[in-house]
């Protein structure tokens, strides 16, 4: 029986940047301008989101020095040039369980948020297996069908994204964006933290370092990659603020959702505008969960080497429904997603920062 395969399993600039925004635009920007609104006044978060997406930008630079310097070499062979092989495992299981997590906290947020707007009688554990199995068909394939899907959805993403904001225009009131450049410096850092958090995920461009067509330009690309989720964060918090209030908007879970459940499309053509926004939304995240488990997988079979791929996804899959159904209440469902949030500032910062640096080092000897 033949398999089906792609003829080219190499990607270019375009799959690069949508790879990159696809599994940045998550869960993160539904919840992100409520948390800036907690701390920060009126609309000043923008300063936070614009300089977290500056640090992105540069961590993100940061991992393509380390794609260039290791031109189609896999993550878990140039660590193990940089560093031993015994670091290198231990590194390989930080991004194991890592992207794991990162797999469990959008299956469990895809989950609820499908029972506050779409299924409200039907349990989280249930939505959570259907939502899982998929994710699992799909990462069963190449790894080039998963980065093809970005280039599908995303586009559908961004389109009903612009649609929505387009027609929430009308709802907007300026004046709740004033004053300006009142909250404080170490209030308007802690944003910077937040929107950080929100932006994590890049650094998964690691893992696709042996599919890079030769000589593509992975620093333009993933600038691009990063400025598309970066904007689109400061639209939705301007739009949220202006449109809600800064005090209301910090008292909503969701606002990113709230702000589509109150726009209205002339001739009245669709009641309910929030359950399209979100069933199209679920098209991005569905891709973030498979990256991030698929990248899972790809760091159990580095440790491994001898355990099948769909062996690999049997294992990790009851692993990341138990972690999902861990959290009992909201308190603990947010503690998952700040333990993840921190690990990922070692994932995307410190780790590709401390590689990069001891690779430069060993630059006068052989690696």
């Amino acid at each position: 029986m033949k398999t089906f395969e792609y003829g080219d399993d190499q990607i270019g600039a375009r799959e690069v940047s949508m790879t990159v925004s696809s599994i940045m635009i998550g869960i993160g920007i539904l919840t992100l301008p409520g948390m800036l609104a907690k701390h920060i006044q009126a609309s000043d978060g923008w300063v936070s989101i614009v300089t977290a997406g500056l640090i992105a930008s540069v961590c993100g630079l940061v991992i393509c020095s380390l794609l260039k310097r290791f031109q189609g070499d896999t993550f878990h062979r140039f660590t193990a040039r940089i560093t031993a092989k015994p670091v290198a495992v231990l590194i390989s299981a930080i991004y194991g369980v890592y992207f794991l997590l990162y797999v469990a906290y959008e299956v469990r947020s895809i989950a609820k948020i499908s029972r506050m707007y779409l299924l409200e009688n039907t349990p989280i554990g249930f939505i959570s297996v259907a939502f899982l199995l998929v994710v699992v068909y799909a990462v069963s394939g190449s790894t080039a069908a998963v980065i093809r899907l970005n280039t599908m959805f995303l586009p559908i993403v961004l389109f009903i994204s612009a649609l929505v904001l387009l027609f929430g225009i009308q709802l907007m009131n300026l004046d709740n964006l004033k004053p300006f450049m009142t909250t404080p410096p170490l209030e308007l850092a802690s944003g910077t933290k937040d929107t950080t958090f929100a932006l994590l995920g890049f650094e998964v461009l690691l893992f696709y370092g042996p599919l890079l067509k030769p000589g593509v330009r992975t620093q333009r690309a993933m600038l691009v990659g990063i400025a598309i989720p970066v904007f689109l964060c400061l639209i939705t918090y301007l739009y949220s603020i202006a449109i809600f209030t800064k005090e209301a908007t910090a008292q909503i879970l969701f606002p990113t959702v709230e702000i589509a459940k109150e726009v209205r499309l002339p001739g009245q053509f669709f009641e309910r505008l929030e359950s399209i926004f979100f069933t199209v939304w679920i098209m991005t995240i569905f891709n973030t969960t498979c990256m991030a488990m698929e990248t899972s997988v790809s760091c159990l079979q580095s440790i491994v080497s001898k355990l099948d791929k769909r062996w690999c996804i049997l294992l990790l899959c009851p692993l990341a429904y138990f972690i999902n159904m861990l959290p009992e209440n909201m308190l603990q469902y947010k503690q998952l997603g700040t333990i993840i949030s921190y690990i990922g500032y070692g994932t995307a910062v410190a780790i590709p920062i401390a590689l990069l640096t001891v690779a430069r080092f060993k630059r006068g000897r052989r690696l």
